[in-house]
């Protein structure tokens, strides 16, 4: 065991005598008021949180309510050391270190809805009805199906109530036209039998802010959500629970940039600012001359049925998918280099995708009689889709002659237009075999040992058909100047320009005394078909102690597999940098939970993940594009494998120092460091050609790879002000500090990353509620003195028009979410 993790756990538990009574699991008002009766299902079973040798964050419904959180994005905002951005093809998932994206495979973090692990974008919505939300942190796989080695995070919708008619109504309206309103009725159909439960949440706002100063379009989303869920349950041994839920949204959104604007290039008569003026991140401003516009339509099944026979519990889990989703229109000129002109790509689904999960589980039942406990269960994922859209490759002649600086276009010259279908077909076919055994050594010890067999196949064709065009070879005069002074009388046309030169040329029609090349259709063709199989066994053993009913130490090692993507969506990338290697990780942690007086709670965890390839992305990289022939840039779809190390410690306290007031605090300090290795990267030194696709760069060992704040923290909490019988009143704070992240991610400006400083987040919310008549009435305020923060800066080159000479003088950056005002109010009845 690594010397970091007893030396980590010493300064941890120090910590108890040093710091204040600050909070533990995520929602300290609502840990707090049921004192040790938070009950989770970290492991598959209901238990105590604080009997739970597991790491586990907290968020009840109610919690949601409170701080007016409508989105799974603000949930990071309580739990330090996870990270959720739902941003479509930009989805991030964080957690412990470890980082996820579309397009990297397996996701590394699993999101699950009522027990089924589904696609994190279609999971990371809005937030309405919700029972509760766990954040699991350490290896899962063993008492889960999908593998993971950073944790996972688990969102249950309330169940319907079988004996009480009831639900409710709320709805916000804040800045940036941010109107939420949910409700739900709870309908008991046959009583302790059979009931519904039908909920839905209508949200629209400007989206992330991001306005254009070309263009007089206004950002936008809107989201429509309707859910059912049947709950059966026939007898005291049999339940059956089925869901639907209905999503429908809208995004038009605009890329923030920030920088000087072009400097031009006088030389050839480009003038300064010609694609915008000077940006800061204040600024919240795009050069586009049009949106994006992304709409989605996803529906989520699940049904989950339980059966108790024989002292034990049968159960079975499925969910499916449908995405529905019509083709989205991706702006593709960030920069603004041809302005008045925006393209796009399309791409769409050419079906209806499928994904479907199947598990089924077998677990025993607690007997005094027998020292063990075990459960077996079967796992599978089944996905299958096809997205097609155009890559359009704008060629020299696309927008004017050679040497023509490209004033307001309006619509390029198709001739110079080479376009390349592509056809990228991705799917997975997923097996595990999983069991545990739970061994109670002692009414106070227990040590549980796991084991997993994963089998995993991920089918993936991919073709790119490049079309026929032309591009303009230079000017008839320029090309005569090339040949010695007594051949230049005999070259008369382009064509024989050509035969000179032994290339065939051919006179433009477009532009008079200039000379076209053909670029033949089926240059630069590519396809690709990969079927790999893998197989692979995991494990996870845990040993806890129990000192006293409120003090638990437990320590716990495990590994994980996950399997990578090719990279799609990176158009004429060389084959041999198409698919990464497979990831493999080893975890090792060591805490403690403990309980006192009054509310008090501390729980500490130290632990160290070790990685073998790594999948990293490596966005905005050059390379070469065998298609056309010239450099291009990687998307967040390119990955690499890196030998790293993540360190952590985790801190959760919370109190109740006085009656109607609580106080939490949680806290991380993350780090992940390469080991050692050479990854793709930006050397201006050493161009990009044929012979030399990528250029890459050492990764020296030690250096800090984070791609969030190694240093996290929240401090909460609420104060109840009893007025009367009848009301009574509330203040509530949260707290949200980021501290110095050393860099943005994994590409470099010159020789060293990009770094952040430390930033604070304030939220306060304030009302007066009816007590138990249902209803609340409040105001709020998030992001109090409007902070704004560079979460991301990716840096953009000019891959529109390369032949285009002048620089942009911009990056793409995305910052967070600015101020917002608010007023919020609720009313409930009956069962709620």
């Amino acid at each position: 065991m690594s010397r970091f993790l007893f030396k980590a756990l010493i300064a941890t538990t120090a910590l108890t005598a040093a710091m204040p009574a600050f909070a533990q699991d995520v929602p300290a008002d609502e840990a707090i008021a049921s004192d040790d009766e938070i009950i989770v299902r970290a492991r598959r079973a209901d238990e105590r949180l604080q009997d739970v040798p597991v790491s586990v964050q907290v968020v009840s419904g109610d919690t949601l309510q409170k701080l007016a959180i409508t989105s799974a994005d603000e949930i990071s905002k309580l739990a330090p050391g996870l990270t959720l951005t739902n941003a479509g093809a930009s989805t991030v998932v964080v957690l412990r270190g470890v980082t996820w994206q579309p397009g990297s495979g397996t996701p590394a973090t699993p999101i699950y809805y009522n027990e089924v692990p589904f696609d994190p974008a279609n999971t990371l919505q809005s937030l309405f009805d919700v029972g509760q939300i766990e954040v699991l942190r350490g290896p899962q796989g063993t008492s889960r199906g999908a593998p993971s080695i950073s944790g996972a995070v688990t969102i249950t919708t309330r169940k319907p109530d079988l004996n009480e008619f009831g639900g409710y109504v709320q709805g916000l309206y804040g800045s940036g036209d941010h109107l939420d309103v949910q409700g739900a009725v709870n309908i008991p159909i046959i009583q302790d039998i059979l009931a519904i439960r039908l909920a839905a949440n209508i949200e629209n706002s400007d989206g992330n802010r991001v306005y254009s100063v070309k263009s007089a379009v206004q950002p936008k989303f809107q989201d429509r959500n309707f859910r059912a869920t049947v709950l059966l349950q026939p007898n005291d041994t049999l339940s059956f629970q089925a869901m639907y839920q209905r999503r429908k949204s809208l995004r038009v959104s605009f890329t923030q940039v920030a920088g000087t604007g072009s400097p031009g290039f006088a030389a050839i008569g480009i003038v300064p600012n010609f694609n915008g003026p000077a940006l800061t991140l204040a600024d919240r401003a795009s050069v586009q001359d049009l949106p994006g516009r992304n709409p989605e339509h996803n529906d989520l099944l699940t049904f989950n049925a339980n059966w108790e026979v024989l002292g034990h519990d049968l159960s079975y889990n499925f969910g499916r998918q449908f995405s529905r989703s019509g083709p989205s229109f991706n702006a593709l000129d960030t920069l603004n280099i041809l302005p008045g002109y925006e393209p796009f790509s399309s791409p769409a689904n050419a079906s209806l995708p499928k994904f479907s999960t199947h598990e089924i589980r077998l677990s025993s039942k607690p007997n005094p009689d027998r020292p063990f406990d075990y459960d077996i269960g079967w796992f599978s994922k089944h996905s299958q889709g096809n997205i097609v859209f155009t890559a359009q490759n704008f060629l020299p002649g696309a927008f004017g002659p050679p040497g023509a600086v490209p004033g307001q276009v309006v619509n390029p010259n198709p001739r110079y237009i080479l376009n390349a279908p592509l056809n990228i077909g991705i799917g997975q076919v997923f097996d595990s075999f999983y069991s545990n055994l739970r061994f109670h050594i002692s009414d106070r010890t227990e040590l549980a040992v796991g084991g997993a067999i994963l089998r995993d196949r991920v089918p993936v064709d991919l073709a790119v058909t490049s079309q026929a065009a032309f591009a303009t070879a230079g000017t008839l005069a320029g090309l005569k100047a090339q040949f010695p002074a007594q051949f230049q009388p005999l070259v008369t046309s382009c064509e024989v320009a050509g035969q000179f030169a032994g290339r065939a040329l051919f006179t433009s029609p477009a532009y008079a005394g200039v000379c076209d090349a053909a670029v033949p259709a089926g240059v630069g063709n590519t396809s690709q078909n990969n079927n790999d199989k893998y197989s692979k066994a995991i494990y996870n053993v845990s040993l806890s102690h129990k000192f006293t009913d409120d003090l638990m130490v437990y320590a716990t090692t495990g590994t994980s597999f996950r399997t990578g993507l090719p990279a799609i969506n990176n158009a004429g990338l060389p084959a041999n940098l198409v698919t990464p290697k497979p990831e493999t990780a080893t975890s090792y942690e060591l805490g403690f939970k403990a309980g006192f007086g009054r509310g008090f709670h501390f729980n500490a965890a130290v632990f160290q993940l070790d990685y073998k390839n790594q999948l990293t992305t490596f966005e905005g990289v050059s390379y070469f594009n065998t298609v056309t022939g010239r450099a291009a840039q990687t998307s967040l779809a390119f990955f690499r494998g890196l030998d790293a190390k993540v360190r952590g410690v985790e801190v959760e306290l919370a109190a109740r120092p006085v009656d109607n007031l609580t106080l939490g605090a949680n806290l991380s300090y993350i780090k992940t460091k390469s080991e050692g290795a050479t990854v793709p990267c930006n050397n201006s030194a050493v161009p990009i050609t044929a012979a030399n696709p990528i250029n890459f760069c050492p990764s020296t060992k030690g250096e800090v790879l984070n791609t969030t704040a190694p240093f996290q923290m929240t401090l909460n909490g609420s104060y109840d002000i009893p007025v009367s019988d009848a009301f009574g009143g509330y203040l509530r704070f949260n707290v949200n500090y980021q501290g110095k992240n050393p860099n943005y991610g994994n590409f470099k400006t010159g020789s060293a990353f990009k770094s952040t400083p430390s930033y604070a987040l304030v939220d306060l919310f304030a009302g007066i509620t009816g007590n138990d008549a249902g209803w609340e009435l409040g105001a709020y305020a998030k992001n109090v003195f409007n902070k704004q923060v560079e979460l991301s800066r990716v840096l953009t080159t000019n891959t529109i028009f390369p032949s285009f000479a002048a620089p942009s003088g911009y990056d793409v950056v995305r910052a967070n979410t600015p101020r917002e005002y608010g007023v919020s109010l609720r009313y409930a009845f009956g069962s709620r």
